[in-house]
């Protein structure tokens, strides 16, 4: 009747970053950056600057964005099955040109990716039709934490939900 707790483990920021740091060369990406400002700025009128930072709490946020001399790259990590990941990735492309500081990024190529040590399947091909780059990226303490999780199997694969 009771399920045993499982412990918490922060997963997310450190594989992301891992990545971040062996993909692109220092100082070309951040975290957790904030999107579409502009465009919260131009639609509520009649927010005093207060209020509107406050509201900005509800923008987007993509996980990663890297600046390259002819690119930009936005990047999305899931690690565990998020439903939504594409069209998040979809709305990003559309909101960087809404965001301060963007302005020459959104100017470049701008190429989505979705950085994964899930095996995709189909969902893989279909997300490459809309221009979405799957990116696996397994490292070997990501394993231990994935097996754990209720829906992974262990040769690397998500299995469907369990009947009970």
């Amino acid at each position: 009747m009771f399920q045993k707790q499982r412990k918490y483990r922060l997963v997310h920021e450190p594989y992301l970053i891992e990545w971040l740091g062996i993909t692109y060369p220092p100082g070309t990406w951040r975290t957790n950056v904030r999107i579409g400002d502009k465009l919260l700025k131009k639609t509520v009128t009649t927010a005093t600057q207060s209020e509107l930072r406050w509201l900005s709490g509800f923008t987007a946020s993509v996980d990663a964005i890297c600046t390259l001399p002819t690119e930009t790259h936005l990047i999305e990590a899931m690690v565990r099955h998020e439903p939504g990941v594409m069209e998040d990735l979809l709305k990003y492309r559309e909101l960087i040109k809404w965001t301060s500081g963007y302005e020459q990024a959104a100017a470049k190529t701008i190429k989505l990716k979705l950085l994964t040590p899930l095996e995709l399947g189909w969902t893989g091909e279909f997300y490459a039709k809309y221009g979405i780059e799957t990116v696996h990226y397994s490292p070997p303490w990501i394993l231990e934490y994935l097996h754990t999780y209720p829906h992974y199997e262990q040769r690397g694969r998500l299995s469907t939900l369990p009947t009970t």
